[in-house]
């Protein structure tokens, strides 16, 4: 079809084009048809011939290939950011043959759709994915083992982050049979071999612990994030009430535990639940990141001073005791680092599917606020 000002054909419009930009580079090229100035984005050989190495090379920093020297890198990502280059993502995924998506598989739980904690963890790990040079795709199903067997036959994502874990999860299976390189966000009873990161609850454990102990603290309570069933639990959950009362038996503290019935109570309710059955307890130590919200205000109603009347610790995302002001002391959970560290693990498993799986724990600092006091 003809290009209506000039007569010419869009063809050799676009052909003439294109050996202006390969002759001159992108900066240089405006070429006039029919009175419109068309200006030419960068191309991979302009990033190329502006930070003086081959376009393998770039190509290579753009997929973040392991061997290129970290001075190579930086000059090609400047030379992109000079001439306003960006990946187009599906050009490269049509000529590597990759989706350049992840897939993120969460629970389809009422219950998590109201955690603050997983919806940050969403938004760190399509940060960091997007940096990686992929997409994120979500899915919630009831049914993840399905899901996981779907997305394979589809050939959807080039790899896999499962969420949600349970000491006791199809999942994984499921995972290891499909073949999709995946990464566990979270410690299973049994990872078969696939790798995994999530933040290092036991340790959070034993510092909250330990830091009641050298207080002089006898008997403290667990407000508790809900585990059901009790031998299927989410993992995390699992690992921190087993590890609090497994450094509460060594240190001598009486650790009081709600029952089963009480966990899935309304946050406002937990706290409140708790102090009624256990009055004696001294100190609390909350590891429900909705309870927490509530905490201040509860105790208030209650009139309950801390840390004068009861001592108050909490494990919780740093970004929401930050942002929310909570005052009390805390194990800080660091979800952008956990999210970085499980991009990345993923994008190591593509790049070498056949080293052996590895089980990254994410420290975190105990931030002292003074709400838990020496007797």
């Amino acid at each position: 079809m003809p290009c209506p000002s000039s007569g010419l054909r869009w063809t050799d419009v676009i052909e003439a084009f294109r050996t202006r930009v390969a002759m001159f580079g992108s900066d240089c090229v405006a070429a006039a048809y029919g009175g419109a100035i068309v200006k030419a984005v960068a191309t991979i050989n302009d990033v190329a011939r502006e930070a003086g190495v081959s376009k393998t090379t770039v190509s290579y920093v753009i997929s973040r290939n392991p061997r290129i020297p970290a001075d190579t890198a930086e000059r090609v990502h400047k030379a992109m950011r000079k001439l306003g280059y960006t990946v187009n993502h599906t050009a490269r995924a049509l000529s590597t043959a990759k989706t350049m998506t992840f897939g993120l598989l969460v629970n389809a739980d009422e219950n998590m759709s109201l955690s603050l904690t997983r919806g940050a963890y969403l938004c760190e790990l399509s940060n960091f994915a997007r940096q990686q040079g992929y997409d994120l795709l979500l899915m919630s199903n009831p049914n993840g083992v399905q899901a996981i067997r779907d997305l394979a036959s589809a050939r959807k994502i080039d790899g896999l982050i499962i969420m949600d874990i349970n000491r006791e999860d199809p999942r994984v299976k499921a995972a290891v049979e499909s073949k999709v390189p995946t990464v566990l966000l979270g410690i299973p009873a049994d990872s078969m071999g696939l790798d995994q990161v999530d933040t290092d609850f036991e340790r959070a454990a034993r510092e909250v612990v330990d830091l009641f102990a050298k207080q002089g603290h006898r008997e403290v309570a667990l407000v508790h994030t809900p585990e059901s069933p009790v031998d299927e639990g989410s993992n995390y959950a699992v690992r921190f009430r087993t590890s609090v009362m497994a450094e509460a038996a060594v240190r001598g503290i009486t650790l009081h535990v709600p029952p089963v019935e009480d966990w899935d109570l309304d946050p406002t309710q937990k706290l409140r639940a708790v102090l009624a059955r256990f009055p004696q307890v001294t100190g609390v130590i909350i590891d429900d990141d909705n309870t927490v919200i509530s905490t201040s205000q509860v105790l208030m109603e209650l009139g309950i001073d801390v840390p004068r009347d009861l001592s108050v610790a909490v494990v919780v995302p740093e970004v929401l005791r930050a942002g929310m002001c909570i005052p009390y002391t805390s194990i800080d959970i660091d979800l952008p680092a956990v999210a970085e560290e499980t991009i990345e693990t993923l994008c190591r498993r593509i790049a070498k599917p056949n080293a052996p799986s590895v089980t990254r724990l994410v420290s975190q600092p105990l931030t002292d606020q003074g709400s838990v006091r020496a007797l």
